[in-house]
């Protein structure tokens, strides 16, 4: 099998993950400092907090906490900053539903009004136009670093200068950038920011995180058992303990641990260059081609996706005929992305994403156009 959905579930990971994981199963269980307060070596909870502060230029590592993924990380963002009737948030068309479905919920529930700026023909939403559409009442604005689907990429320095002249919150969805552009919290000045542990981090699914700003009121999703602290019969303050209630994922943590080390070592500019240029070569392989749509474009785009659809096919059509003739795994619908899709023109199918890995050879990208060209020379093109 080639597998090409990378960015849904990265695939294979590096072998220093599965030999963390594999490790941490045959031996007894390991320290759990979960405060973070002190560092054990062989806590991997703190390892991995300390690895991830590395990669996105945290101060203090305490203030990652973990958590199952994205979508447990931006409900804990996004519902626990006290919006309410009166509140208004501004979010973009470029946005994952693990956005989209809490701030809906939150104005079919509590009466939070939400607006969702459009995208250009890029799928590139412009810092101006976020700033348009801010109100005295905003809260927060709610963005997407980097596209799901076509790879755009916002210049979050510029939304987050400008959602704080407002006096509004900037809550960002790292969950394709993270391991793939290299993220500054700091200079950038982000308040929250979620990430998952099984797309470019190469960890296994089940694991993610948020970090917060020092200094900010965001109330937990759960409270309970926390292993330290038991007579304090509320949830213990200190970070990153206040947010951890129950038993830690702690093979997730582990193999997130392995997987951010082996992007500080291999460098993230590297990794990320491998793909850029297979992403590339596809583009310039079908750009000739009048029967394919390529979405991937732009200079505001990360290129580690390739997005396109074969006029005359619907995207689940392309992908099965890679799977069923040449064991090649894309991913094809709407990419839970569905508000990005409209100012594609290609709502309610969507596309065809494919997502190379840096571990992906050249014979795969090779069987990958051969596969491609031949789809339309078969199923569209006529020849005279």
């Amino acid at each position: 099998m080639i597998y090409f959905n990378n960015a849904a579930t990265s695939y294979p990971k590096p072998k220093e993950v599965f030999e963390a994981v594999n490790e941490y199963f045959n031996a007894p269980t390991c320290h759990s400092a979960r405060t973070g307060l002190e560092v054990d070596p062989d806590d991997k909870a703190s390892n991995a907090r300390q690895k991830l502060a590395r990669l996105f230029n945290v101060d203090d590592f305490n203030q990652i906490v973990f958590t199952s993924g994205s979508t447990e990380a931006l409900n804990l963002a996004i519902n626990g900053i006290g919006l309410k009737k009166g509140s208004h948030v501004v979010s973009t068309a470029i946005e994952h539903n693990s956005v989209i479905r809490p701030l809906k919920h939150l104005e079919r529930d509590e009466g939070v009004e939400v607006d969702f700026v459009l995208c250009d023909e890029y799928t590139y939403v412009e810092p101006s136009k976020i700033e348009e559409a801010i109100k005295p009442n905003t809260k927060a604005v709610v963005v997407n670093h980097s596209s799901n689907v076509t790879g755009s990429i916002l210049d979050l320095e510029a939304i987050s200068s400008i959602a704080h002249k407002h006096g509004a919150l900037i809550i960002v969805d790292a969950s394709q950038s993270a391991g793939n552009i290299p993220i500054d919290v700091k200079s950038w000045d982000i308040d929250l920011l979620s990430f998952t542990g099984h797309k470019s981090l190469y960890g296994i699914q089940g694991i993610g995180g948020l970090y917060l700003k020092k200094g900010l009121n965001v109330k937990p999703l759960k409270v309970g058992g926390t292993g330290l602290k038991s007579e304090v019969l509320t949830q213990p303050t200190e970070m990153p303990l206040y947010y951890e209630a129950g038993t830690p994922n702690m093979p997730g943590i582990v193999s997130l641990d392995a997987g951010v080390g082996y992007i500080l070592e291999k460098g993230i500019d590297v990794l990320r260059q491998k793909k850029v240029d297979i992403v590339k070569t596809f583009i310039n392989e079908f750009k000739d081609y009048p029967e394919i749509d390529i979405y991937t474009r732009g200079d505001r785009n990360s290129y580690v996706n390739f997005c396109f659809n074969i006029r005359g096919m619907v995207p689940e059509e392309v992908g099965y005929v890679l799977d069923s003739s040449y064991d090649i795994t894309v991913r094809t619908g709407l990419h839970c992305a569905p508000m990005i899709l409209k100012p594609l023109g290609v709502y309610p199918w969507g596309t065809v994403r494919v997502s190379p890995s840096s571990f992906t050879v050249d014979s795969e990208v090779d069987k990958f156009i051969e596969a491609i060209k031949e789809t339309v020379k078969t199923f569209v093109r006529k020849e005279k």
